[in-house]
């Protein structure tokens, strides 16, 4: 049992119990107190530290660890506390309390450490409640700006294991947060208005997800690895949500390439009718279908 003040705590994930202080009690160095609250959950950390200046002071020198950050109009939630700037009178006076503790908590930091970030429907700085900076593992954005959230994003975070983008409106996608990350998804409904220099992704994994398949911006990636070459072992995976008949795609994909377009055995025997297309010496496009409504691009 560590003593902090008139704080008890049995262990970093018990309740908090006040218990009067005993003179008896030998009081921890600062390193054991800096220990302790880094390894206090979040929800208990936040109200420990809301009670001592002195608590305050060290714990700004600890970093922070939350699995879930959101903003999303006037809200924003770490974890289980949430804040809201309108409509206060839909929350339980506990809820706004947790709130005002929330963001007295996070304005006295530079910077959050963040399993998951979502960020919906953030379009200016002006926006944003509270000044942060976030290391990440993995990030989405829902019609969102990425010049207003993408300066938010440690670049220590680099490379993100996922980033999921879902856009309403044209945006320029050459960011290094973009690049680098181990898995892309974007959600669109035409890569030509609103993903500015798509075909020019170094990323090996991205996966699309469109309202209707699109053609002439799948032609556009094939034309420029064609041109300019693809990693092997990228794989881009097209779905589209309204019917699409894939068979159809394919003929058109067939005609188009037809001077440059080989047969192969081993896309033709497992999936949807297909072809490849060499890159390289040593590479080759296999274009083929998976199902009714998803396309794949692979460079083996």
């Amino acid at each position: 049992m560590i003593w902090l003040g008139k704080v008890s705590i049995l262990n970093p994930h018990s309740s908090l119990i006040p218990f009067p202080h005993n003179d008896n009690d030998s009081p921890l160095s600062y390193p054991a107190l800096k220990s302790v609250l880094e390894y206090v959950v979040l929800e208990k950390r936040i109200h420990l530290t809301s009670r001592s200046k002195f608590l305050q002071r060290i714990d700004k020198t600890i970093p922070v660890y939350a699995k879930y950050f959101s903003l999303r109009a006037d809200n924003l939630s770490l974890d289980c506390f949430l804040f809201t700037a309108k409509d206060k009178h839909y929350y339980l006076p506990e809820v706004e309390k947790n709130g005002k503790l929330l963001m007295s908590y996070l304005k006295g930091r530079s910077s959050i450490n963040v399993a998951l970030a979502v960020f919906t429907g953030v379009k200016t700085f002006q926006e944003i409640p509270v000044k942060l900076d976030f290391k990440v593992n993995k990030l989405r954005t829902y019609c969102s700006n990425l010049e207003v959230v993408l300066p938010m994003i440690d670049p220590r975070s680099l490379p993100i294991t996922e980033l999921s983008i879902a856009l309403e409106e044209p945006t320029n996608v050459d960011h290094e947060i973009v690049h680098s990350a181990k898995k892309v998804i974007f959600e669109v409904n035409s890569l030509r208005n609103n993903l500015i220099g798509f075909e020019k992704l170094r990323n090996k994994t991205v996966q699309f997800e469109f309202r209707f398949l699109p053609i002439t911006d799948v032609v556009r990636i094939i034309k420029y690895w064609m041109q300019h070459g693809k990693e092997v072992g990228t794989e881009f995976s097209i779905s589209c949500l309204a019917n699409s008949d894939l068979d159809e795609v394919m003929a058109n994909f067939h005609e188009e390439f037809r001077k440059a377009r080989g047969y192969s055995e081993e896309i033709n025997e497992h999936f949807c009718s297909g072809f490849s297309i060499q890159l390289s010496s040593t590479s080759k496009l296999f274009v083929y279908g998976i199902e009714k409504y998803q396309l794949v691009l692979k460079v083996v």
